[in-house]
């Protein structure tokens, strides 16, 4: 029958829940990397699930974009060209592969499969790809074994490339083009700039860093990166 009043008149709305700000430091980021280290028997997470992550701290595309990787995205061993339909903003993303990237990506290619298109197929049937819940999963469950006490996602591991980024002088708007966020306003309609330099630079420059924070590199102390900066 009909009520006089909506039963839920007076409840109080959730709080917004707030933002995550998770961003890893260099000791949890030397950690993370070692423990994704696929040569590595001790810390049981699959293996093609180890390079999915890397490649998430490497070029900060969304876990789901990463997950779908497929080989016959992969340009020349240059470009890896996200399609618009599996892209969150519906626009096509093209991402520089430089030397680190191109490690993980020859490492998963000794795990290939004929029977699948994806770079990092799942476990359980190999025309479909890796989840983004067993990269979560994974992370999880061997937190404490990467010597990691406070809890991450793998899209922190996107929060925390988009930061580095910001430290090492790259410009908002050439950050904002590698994580594959549309420009907003009137830069957004007019600006119709590929940015595919800027974009391997600025990636240059953070696989530069990371090599620095990994202990496979110095660190240069009277050499400041303008490149990037008037990038």
């Amino acid at each position: 029958g009909m009520i006089d009043f909506s039963p839920l008149t007076g409840m109080k709305r959730k709080d917004k829940e707030p933002s995550r700000a998770r961003v890893l430091t260099n000791e949890e980021i030397r950690n993370l990397w070692n423990a994704l280290d696929p040569q590595r028997t001790d810390i049981d997470i699959y293996r093609l699930t180890k390079l999915a992550l890397r490649t998430i701290l490497l070029t900060g595309q969304r876990p789901g974009e990463v997950a779908q990787m497929t080989w016959d995205q992969i340009e020349d061993g240059e470009w890896w060209n996200i399609p618009e339909e599996i892209t969150k903003t519906r626009s096509a993303q093209r991402i520089p592969i430089n030397p680190m990237l191109a490690a993980v990506i020859e490492e998963a290619k000794e795990l290939k499969s004929d029977e699948s298109p994806f770079v990092f197929r799942s476990t359980r049937k190999d025309k479909v790809a890796v989840s983004v819940g067993a990269m979560s999963n994974a992370i999880r469950r061997h937190r404490e074994e990467m010597k990691i006490s406070e809890r991450f996602t793998p899209h922190d591991l996107r929060r925390t490339l988009r930061t580095r980024l910001a430290e090492l002088g790259v410009s908002d708007v050439v950050a904002e083009r590698v994580l594959g966020h549309k420009l907003q306003g009137v830069l957004g309609i007019y600006n119709r700039h590929s940015y595919d330099t800027e974009k391997r630079q600025a990636l240059l420059r953070w696989e530069q860093r990371l090599s620095e924070i990994l202990g496979l590199s110095e660190v240069p102390n009277n050499v400041i990166p303008l490149e990037v900066r008037n990038a």
